[in-house]
C-alpha cells in the first residue's frame, strides 16, 4: 500500500461514493476474481477458496449490519461526543484487528488504502454531522459489498451439511 495523506475528508466520501455508483448494479470485478478463485494474498487454507468466501460474507455483515451501522446509531447519542465516536471508530476497525486490511487479505483490491483515507478523514471532521456523514457512506459501500459476496456466495453446498435428528445422531453412535 502506498502512504496516504488526506487533507479534505470530503474527497475521502468523493473516493467512496465513486466506488458504491462503481459496484451499485454491476457485480464488483474484485469480487468476481475471489468467486472465481484468484485472490492475490493467497489467502485460503488448503489451496481452497471456499474460506475465503466465508470470511468476506460474515465480516461483511457484521461490519456493515452491526458495527458500523451502531457507530451512526450511537452519534446520535447527545451524550456522546465527536472525539469518543472517533476513538470507538478506530478502535473497532483499527485497533488489535485492522478490518479493512483484512477485508484487502480476502481479495477486495483497495481496501486497505481505502480504510486508511477513511481513518485520517476521521481527524478531520469537526461535528458529529460530518462524522454521520462518512461513515454513512463507508456503512454504504461495505452493504454494497456485502449484497454482492451474499448474493455469489455458493449456498447451495448447504446441502452438503443436513441438519440430524436426535435419533439419527443416537443410531449414528451405536455404529461407533
Amino acid at each position: 500500500m502506498k502512504n496516504v495523506v488526506v487533507t479534505d475528508w470530503h474527497d475521502v466520501v468523493a473516493e467512496i461514493e465513486s466506488n458504491i455508483d462503481r459496484i451499485w448494479l454491476e457485480e464488483p470485478p474484485e469480487l468476481r476474481k475471489v468467486v472465481a478463485g484468484v485472490i492475490d494474498s493467497g489467502a485460503g487454507s488448503g489451496k481452497q477458496v471456499f474460506s475465503v468466501l466465508v470470511h468476506l460474507e460474515a465480516y461483511l455483515m457484521i461490519v456493515s449490519q452491526d458495527i458500523v451501522f451502531r457507530f451512526q446509531k450511537t452519534s446520535l447519542h447527545d451524550n456522546i461526543g465527536l472525539e469518543q465516536m472517533v476513538s470507538i471508530t478506530r478502535e473497532f476497525l483499527f485497533g488489535t484487528f485492522h478490518i479493512f486490511e483484512f477485508m484487502e487479505d480476502l481479495g477486495l483490491t483497495g481496501m486497505h488504502e481505502l480504510g486508511e483515507k477513511y481513518n485520517q478523514a476521521l481527524s478531520l471532521v469537526t461535528t458529529k454531522e460530518e462524522y454521520r456523514d462518512l461513515t454513512g457512506s463507508m456503512h454504504t459501500y461495505i452493504i454494497k459489498l456485502h449484497q454482492w459476496i451474499h448474493l455469489l456466495f455458493p449456498w447451495k453446498l448447504g446441502v452438503a451439511f443436513p441438519h440430524r435428528s436426535p435419533e439419527e445422531v443416537k443410531s449414528l453412535a451405536a455404529i461407533v
